[in-house]
């Protein structure tokens, strides 16, 4: 009967080891595998957070655009009307010019 209650004994601290040791490479698994789950979230993170950031640039590029529409016409507008008023002013500057010009002439 001793020798069965120590082979009994021997027998279970056996599969207290083994359950032990199952135990530990279950953990090591679930580590890997929670590690590798954690650097896919991050990715995805990641890729998502770019993908907003663009997002976010692309609509304040549009924004701006359309507010500068209207300041885009406004100048163009004034140019053509000071362009218009250079040309109208160009007879008379060219008949300043001219008659300054004769009469630097007319000086010598």
């Amino acid at each position: 009967m001793t020798i069965e209650l120590v082979k009994a004994i021997k027998d279970a601290e056996s599969e207290a080891e083994a359950a032990i040791k199952e135990a530990q490479q279950e953990g090591r698994r679930i580590y890997k595998d929670s590690e590798g789950r954690a650097e896919e979230i991050l990715d995805k993170a990641a890729s998502e957070a770019e993908k907003k950031g663009r997002e976010l640039i692309d609509q304040a590029i549009e924004e701006a655009k359309a507010e500068a529409e209207p300041l885009k016409k406004e100048r163009r507008e004034e140019i053509a009307r000071l362009k218009e008023k250079a040309e109208k002013q160009l007879p008379d500057a060219l008949a300043v010019l001219t008659d300054r010009v004769v009469k630097t002439d007319a000086d010598y």
